[in-house]
């Protein structure tokens, strides 16, 4: 409305000032005129009739019908209604009736060029089995040309197959996890099939029931399945077979399921209490996914709980824990001497606050080198290798931090401050060793807390505790493809699974397929699963990774080798009735039988109203805009008015 009534002022305007010169009148105005346009975002909205052409019949001309071809051509030289005729197989239609039959069956194309050429209607005469190209349920719903299906070939013959099986890369002890079964059957005269899941050891765990379908039909069936310890369990789902099945090898689908420790063991270990030390343990211990214990020297040989207070005499074995704080302590006096061998032997161990007696063993395998001592400063965080919460700059200042040398050439340096490096890893063998060369880590965390009101150590310590755990070495990113091998021309499928650091699928990823030097976005399906497909367009060995961003982490999935083969030439098949009738019930046509070609009486369809809009927010009215501006104002210079 404000538009409109600017508009309104602006013509007044112009009248009043051009009243005497009519062209430039006419030209101010038309340039008003179209501004508003503009403003208001107008749209011209026309309708028009266009002539419909002759219904065209396109003739499946592929290898698969080779025993059907003769018969077809009779049938269809028998139709009385007026009607072009084109051939199709895995390349363009034609007129002409190729020299031969072709390899492989492209109905995707064939539907999409017949329809461009306008017709009344599409009489498609196929058995159906679409094995080039994108699928033509595609494009089915976009063309607007009704398709009248007529199917050619034997009718599906008995057959149950299981064609899917999803399920959690991951689960822990106690989870109820859905396993997804997707079953396909045909060719049976009503009934009720059955599907059994069971370990594969033959005790059967659940059992589901699913129609029996006459025609090519698929079912989802959902299965639950509790696991009660930690390992990796094989499972199998099975099919009851049903008499006179075409084949007996797809009633059967072996997987595994990977069931992870709830608790990752944690030992935090000091010399002496310090500021650190209430924040440190407070962050691990508020973690519902471990499991902490925490002792402090008190002398030579005595040691006290942190939690109880109670006084101790023996050392805990380190061979009952996962990860090993060391916080404040003195590295050549622990009261451990083969913390180093252990590493190697797949112990997870955090470095923080001061390191004092780095001797020869330990400057070997700390990712950071360090001496004695502290400096005190303001230092700002440099973050270079974004890890959990530490993904950019905006952190408050770090106040002491440990006398840095220099870094190893392997490490993985997170931070940096005043260009040296303060957090970091590195493996040495099986295990890894993070360390956290700030001082005053506790007030670091005091300050964070205060200023930005997040506990930083609670993440960044729980996360450092799960990447150094036996859980670092699982992908957080899982790319997986129901099989490997391919034919040239095949849809390829493939599933993704996303996790967050507590190995859970979370959801609200952003990733995509690297595949060559092309990139396919995945679409998430449900929570923390994305599916993402493309077709195989060239022969040969294929490697495809995926990569993306979860909650501000980049992660990377584990590689697939797929092969891509050269198709076979086609075999004969029989009548893929599922997809047919749902080509001529998408685009508002019909199936039927080819014996019921010679009595198809094609409706009239003569004309078609088609809907255009004309924007007017695009280029073309920004440069009538200018081009009339333009024109005024070369008028008004020759007539020596500025």
């Amino acid at each position: 409305m404000t538009a409109l009534l600017i508009s309104i002022v602006a013509i007044i305007i112009a009248v009043f000032l051009y009243v005497t010169r009519p062209i430039q009148l006419f030209l101010r105005v038309l340039a008003i005129i179209f501004m508003f346009f503009l403003a208001a975002n107008f749209s011209l909205r026309t309708s028009a009739r266009i002539q419909k052409g002759a219904p065209l019949v396109l003739i499946d001309y592929s290898m698969s019908m080779k025993n059907h071809v003769a018969r077809i051509l009779e049938i269809v030289s028998d139709i009385d209604f007026p009607h072009e005729t084109y051939f199709f197989r895995e390349s363009l239609s034609t007129k002409e009736r190729p020299s031969d039959l072709g390899a492989y069956t492209d109905l995707t194309r064939a539907i999409e060029k017949g329809s461009s050429l306008q017709p009344a209607l599409v009489v498609l005469v196929t058995d159906g089995n679409h094995n080039f190209g994108p699928s033509p349920l595609t494009v089915a719903g976009e063309i607007n040309t009704p398709l009248y299906v007529y199917g050619v070939g034997e009718e599906q013959t008995r057959d149950l197959s299981i064609i899917d099986v999803k399920c959690p890369d991951y689960s822990y002890p106690g989870d109820s996890v859905t396993i997804e079964v997707t079953v396909e059957s045909g060719g049976f005269q009503g009934g009720i099939g059955d599907a059994t899941m069971q370990l594969a050891g033959g005790k059967k765990l659940a059992a589901k029931t699913f129609s029996l379908s006459d025609i090519t039909a698929r079912h989802k069936l959902d299965f639950k399945y509790i696991p009660n310890e930690t390992g990796e369990t094989h499972l199998n789902m099975q099919l009851t077979p049903e008499a006179n099945e075409i084949s007996y090898d797809n009633n059967k689908y072996d997987f595994s399921l990977r069931t992870l420790s709830e608790k990752i063991r944690v030992l935090y270990y000091t010399d002496h209490l310090s500021f650190n030390t209430k924040f440190i343990l407070r962050s691990i211990s508020e973690d519902g996914n471990l499991s902490v214990s925490s002792i402090t020297r008190l002398g030579t040989t005595h040691y006290r709980n942190i939690e109880s207070g109670k006084q101790e005499t023996a050392l805990p074995d380190l061979q009952k824990f996962d990860v090993l704080i060391l916080d404040n302590v003195k590295l050549e006096r622990l009261p451990w001497q083969n913390i180093p061998e252990r590493i190697s032997q797949g112990l997870g161990v955090i470095l923080v606050g001061t390191m004092e007696g780095m001797n020869a063993i330990w400057q070997k395998v700390t990712p950071i080198n360090t001496i004695s001592g502290i400096v005190e400063g303001n230092f700002h965080l440099d973050i270079i290798e974004p890890f959990s919460v530490l993904v950019d700059n905006k952190n408050p200042p770090v106040r002491s931090l440990g006398r840095v040398v220099d870094s190893k050439g392997d490490a993985i340096i997170i931070a940096r401050a005043n260009n040296v490096p303060i957090i970091g890893y590195r493996a040495h063998g099986r295990g890894k060793i993070f360390q956290i060369s700030i001082g005053d880590l506790g007030t670091w965390n005091f300050m964070q807390h205060g200023l930005q009101e997040r506990d930083l150590l609670h993440n960044l310590l729980g996360d450092a505790v799960r990447f150094l755990s036996p859980r670092g070495e699982y992908r957080r990113l899982v790319l997986s493809s129901q099989q490997l091998d391919y034919a040239w021309g095949e849809t390829i499928n493939l599933t993704l699974q996303s996790y967050d650091r507590d190995f859970r699928q979370a959801g609200g990823g952003d990733f995509y397929l690297v595949s060559d030097t092309n990139k396919i976005p995945f679409y998430e399906t449900k929570r923390g699963s994305y599916e993402a497909s493309f077709i195989a367009e060239r022969r040969g060995k294929m490697q495809v990774i995926a990569q993306g961003q979860l909650s501000g982490e980049t992660l990377t999935s584990n590689s697939l080798d797929l092969e891509i083969s050269a198709r076979s030439p086609e075999s004969e098949y029989r009548t893929n009735r599922s997809l047919l009738q749902r080509l001529a019930e998408v685009t508002n046509g019909k199936f039927s039988d080819l014996d019921e070609l010679p009595e198809f009486n094609p409706p009239q369809i003569q004309t078609e109203r088609v809907s255009r809009t004309m924007n007017f927010n695009s280029p073309y009215v920004y440069c009538i805009i200018l081009i009339l501006l333009v024109v005024d104002w070369i008028i008004r210079r020759r007539q020596g008015i500025t």
